[in-house]
């Protein structure tokens, strides 16, 4: 949330760009096109004496305002707009704005206002919009809005309110924005909202909720964007939601759910964007998302989500933003993101993953950004991006690649169409790959030097290749790699030096090595001898178990 002062250079920008010259004005303010009128600086002590009759906007900015007393603005029958930026000693006293009906917008933010009087706003019949934020309001009197009938914004967030009388906003049946967050306001009164009928945008923000009262939407059938994030509600009532069948947007992050009713949203037939970001959810119910069949952007980032339920997606065909990130899934059922053909960002990024389906990306058709990064996946299947025509960013980094012949397929896939932003996607295996980044692997580097044994029926794929991913021993030179699995050494590679021996008759040679790697060290020595016929004759031998811990 910007605050006011981070405002005040754009205001000044604007207010340069509406006139080409100041025009007379009482100093030190400024006036542009003899009707906006910018007033700063700690020598305003008071309400400047000869301010343009026809002046319709007109800002005081930091200055040392006090007191703004009955009828100070007699002289400015167009006003239209009235804004008081970080003046922190005003005050505004009773009959302060008089009888002036054409004003449409007055704000009052970042000032050290504490109270305010129920007569203080005179008779502005015709405001529209009200600010008073980030300042030190505590409490609304009882028909501070009576004067006021035709509201359509109120906009009351940071301040200190604590206390709301419960019909307050009861002459309000014009408000179509209400924002009350950053207040410490709970308990909110239970039938606070009831006059409220045309109200469109409900902002309830960090407002210290444990509880929502039964119905306390239930009158607000206009309702189009809810936010009820960053407070303490660890449960959801029956029929929390219940009448908000026009709601578009529903803001739950940052709260302290740990489980939701399936039927949670089921009356709300129109919402767009579903945010339950920053949680303790554990598990989501596998109907939970059937009564929102516009659904467009669901964020369940940062719970405790081990998987999600087969088919929870399954009527959302207009579904295009799915955010799982920073959770702990372990595996994805089969078909999670079918028929999702709109779906465009998909955010699995720092969970527990270890194996993918080769199909679990087929069906999104329109898919173009995936983020893979965070979770221990050693390889994924040849072909798991083919249907993908639109992926233009998959993040892949921090996962234990194994850089082998698995990997060959993905590794060219992302030199082709993703090398940028996997720079930093680097082999963890084997020892003599370890550390190079997979868009600048050479793609001969990617061998399995170890022959696949039997698959394992009762194993999916991936576990399967998982099981039987060799330890790689080298020499210091990379000149010897000897590839063993958990049941045996399967292949030795020696590059012999081009030179003959000494007698002129062939190839002979005699040498041993001591190999290492993160399995542990197995020594090696090779003799190649020259026999009658030209053919040569191959002795290779081994000590220590290579599969034993150094």
């Amino acid at each position: 949330m910007m605050s006011p002062r981070a405002l005040l250079p754009c205001l000044q920008g604007l207010l340069l760009l509406l006139g080409s010259f100041a025009q007379a004005c009482p100093p030190p303010c400024q006036c542009y096109d003899g009707t906006k009128v910018f007033c700063s600086g700690e020598e305003i002590w008071g309400i400047p004496e000869g301010l343009p009759g026809n002046a319709t906007q007109l800002f005081f900015v930091e200055t040392s305002l006090t007191a703004v007393g009955s009828g100070a603005f007699g002289n400015c029958s167009s006003l239209a707009r009235l804004v008081f930026l970080n003046n922190p000693g005003l005050a505004l006293e009773a009959g302060a704005f008089g009888e002036r009906s054409s004003l449409a917008e007055l704000e009052v933010s970042g000032s050290n206002l504490s109270a305010l009087s129920s007569a203080a706003f005179g008779s502005l019949l015709e405001l529209r919009n009200l600010f008073l934020t980030f300042s030190a309001l505590r409490a609304l009197e009882p028909g501070l809005f009576n004067r006021t009938p035709s509201l359509e914004a109120l906009h009351l967030q940071g301040n200190q309110i604590e206390t709301l009388p419960p019909t307050v906003f009861s002459p309000l049946r014009e408000l179509r924005v209400l924002d009350l967050s950053h207040n410490p306001l709970a308990p909110v009164p239970d039938r606070l909202f009831d006059p409220l009928a045309l109200l469109q945008v409900l902002k309830l923000s960090n407002i210290s909720l444990t509880r929502l009262p039964l119905g306390i939407f239930r009158p607000l059938r206009s309702l189009k964007e809810l936010s009820l994030d960053r407070n303490a509600l660890a449960d959801l009532p029956p029929g929390a939601f219940s009448g908000l069948s026009r709601l578009q947007r529903l803001e739950l992050q940052h709260n302290a759910l740990t489980s939701l009713r399936s039927c949670i949203f089921s009356c709300l037939s129109n919402l767009d964007v579903l945010n339950l970001e920053g949680n303790r959810l554990s598990a989501l119910p596998a109907g939970l998302l059937r009564g929102t069949p516009k659904l467009g952007q669901l964020f369940a980032a940062s719970n405790r989500l081990e998987t999600i339920p087969e088919g929870i997606f399954s009527n959302l065909l207009q579904l295009q933003t799915i955010v799982l990130s920073h959770n702990q899934l372990t595996h994805l059922p089969a078909g999670a993101f079918r028929d999702l053909f709109n779906l465009t960002t998909l955010q699995l990024d720092h969970n527990n993953l270890t194996t993918l389906a080769g199909d679990t990306f087929h069906n999104l058709l329109s898919l173009e950004v995936l983020g893979l990064a965070g979770n221990r996946l050693q390889a994924l299947p040849e072909g798991i991006f083919d249907s993908n025509d639109y992926l233009f960013g998959v993040a892949l980094k921090d996962n234990p690649w194994v850089c082998d012949c698995r990997l060959a397929s993905l590794a060219g896939w992302i030199r082709n169409w993703s090398a940028p932003l996997n720079s930093q996607t680097f082999c963890t295996s084997p020892d003599h790959l370890k550390g190079w980044a997979l868009p600048a692997l050479p793609q001969e580097q990617l061998v399995c030097l170890a022959a696949p044994g039997p698959a394992d029926s009762s194993l999916s794929p991936g576990e399967a290749e998982t099981a039987r991913a060799p330890c790689t021993y080298n020499d210091p030179e990379g000149t010897v790699q000897l590839a063993c699995d958990t049941a045996a050494c399967h292949r030795l590679t020696v590059h012999l030096p081009p030179q003959g021996d000494s007698t002129g008759r062939g190839l002979a040679y005699n040498r041993n090595w001591v190999l290492n790697s993160s399995c542990g060290m197995v020594r090696v020595w090779v003799t190649i001898r020259a026999e009658p016929g030209g053919t040569a004759r191959e002795e290779e031998a081994g000590s220590h178990n290579p599969c034993s811990e150094p």
